[in-house]
C-alpha cells in the first residue's frame, strides 16, 4: 500500500537543546507524521541539525511558518514521495504475570504488521511496557523495557488471547 505524502529537510542551528525538543512535539502538533533530527556541522563549523519532517501538503504552510517562527528556518528543501507501508492493526492481549507464586493480570496493546492470521511482525506497544514496568515495580520487581519487549515478544506467536509471564 501506500500513499502521497512530503518530506521537509530544514537546517536548524542557532538553538539549544530545549527549543529542539520543543519544535519535535510542536510539529507532531501541526500534523506532522514523523520527525528526526540529524546532528551536523554547519559551513562555518558550528553544531547544527538537520530536521526531517514527514508530512502532507495540507500542513506544509503551517509547518514552514513554525519552522520560521520559532528557528529562524529561512527556507527548507521539500522531497515529494509516495510513502509504501504495510498493514498496521492493533490488538490487546492478556497477560499473566506471576511474581513469587502471585498472578495479576495486565491488558498489553501489540501492532501487528501485515496478515492478523499470518503476520509479519508482532511488537508489543511502548506505553503498554512502560505502564507495565511501573506495575512491577509496584511488587517490588525491577526489569527493563528491554527486557519485558523480548519476554513478552517471544510469546506472542504461539500463544492465544493471554500470555503468561514469570518474572
Amino acid at each position: 500500500m501506500y500513499k502521497k505524502a512530503c518530506l521537509l529537510f530544514a537546517q536548524v542551528d542557532h538553538v539549544s537543546g530545549e527549543v529542539t525538543g520543543f519544535a519535535v512535539g510542536r510539529l507532531m502538533e501541526l500534523g506532522a507524521h514523523n520527525v528526526q533530527i540529524i546532528s551536523s556541522i554547519t559551513k562555518k563549523n558550528r553544531p547544527g541539525n538537520i530536521f526531517i519532517i514527514d508530512t502532507d501538503d495540507k500542513h506544509e504552510g503551517v509547518i514552514s511558518e513554525f519552522l520560521a517562527r520559532e528557528l529562524k528556518v529561512t527556507g527548507y528543501h521539500r522531497i515529494e514521495t509516495s510513502h509504501i507501508f504495510q498493514r498496521v492493526s492493533l490488538s490487546k492481549r492478556k497477560l499473566g504475570i506471576r511474581i513469587k507464586g502471585k498472578k495479576i493480570a495486565f491488558e498489553c496493546e501489540i501492532k501487528i504488521i501485515g496478515d492478523p492470521s499470518d503476520p509479519l511482525s508482532i511488537d508489543v506497544e511502548h506505553d503498554a511496557l512502560v505502564r507495565l514496568q511501573k506495575v512491577l515495580r509496584e511488587h517490588k520487581k525491577e526489569l527493563s523495557l528491554s527486557e519485558l519487549k523480548t519476554s513478552i515478544e517471544a510469546r506472542l506467536r504461539a500463544a492465544g488471547k493471554e500470555i503468561t509471564l514469570e518474572v
